[in-house]
């Protein structure tokens, strides 16, 4: 009976061995998926930071027609997209993670970059276009309202063509994000600012929100 014990010991311990090595190939492979979605997270960045600043510079000093730029709708997709790569690499590699956070950050940038540029299209074309700053928090304690109220924003973003959401962690370590909040008096999370009134709302209900937007 000995030599079966030490068959039993042997496949146990194979079994062991296996179980191992599929797990660090998995974890491997999902690291290194995660990681090309940073690189490619980092890359649509520098594409979109370029093309925000290169309008913005013809016609603030080459004083180009800030009216015929013909890239806004194209940015403003690759704009949404990157957002919404950084809220799955968030999932995939943790919304504390030193890397995310930066690609956070560099993200919340552009955002301000693109929101100053949409403004200014307003003003000086009269597009129109709607703008919310959602302000929200990954703590504990709030992030299940954050979540809830970025799917509301989600729902009313579907259903008006013309509206363009800016999404801000306000627990980032950013001196820009401290002082927008400063700016629009924002003093809790979740909540947004509509078309820059100081009009502060917690975005819980899709028909509010939308009373807002046709109101301001």
């Amino acid at each position: 009976m000995e030599p079966r014990k030490f068959e039993s010991k042997k496949r146990y311990i194979i079994s062991i061995i296996i179980g191992t090595v599929l797990f660090l190939l998995i974890f491997a492979v999902s690291y290194s998926i995660s990681y090309l979605e940073l690189q490619r997270v980092s890359n649509l960045q520098v594409g979109v930071g370029y093309s925000i600043f290169e309008d913005k510079l013809q016609y603030s000093l080459f004083e180009a027609q800030i009216c015929n730029s013909s890239s806004f709708e194209k940015v403003s997709k690759d704009l949404a997209f990157q957002g919404r790569i950084i809220d799955d690499l968030e999932q995939k590699m943790g919304k504390q993670n030193k890397d995310v956070l930066l690609r956070k950050k560099f993200y919340a940038l552009i955002e301000l970059e693109h929101f100053e540029f949409v403004s200014d299209l307003n003003k000086k074309c009269g597009n129109g276009i709607n703008t919310i700053l959602f302000f929200y928090s990954n703590d504990a304690s709030q992030a299940k309202e954050s979540e809830d109220a970025g799917k509301i924003l989600g729902i009313v973003a579907s259903k008006n063509e013309d509206l363009i959401i800016y999404s801000f962690d306000v627990n980032l370590d950013s001196e820009l994000i401290t002082s927008l909040k400063e700016k629009y008096n924002v003093t809790e999370t979740p909540s947004i600012v509509i078309n820059e009134k100081p009009i502060i709302l917690v975005p819980d209900n899709i028909s509010d929100i939308e009373a807002y937007i046709n109101q301001v």
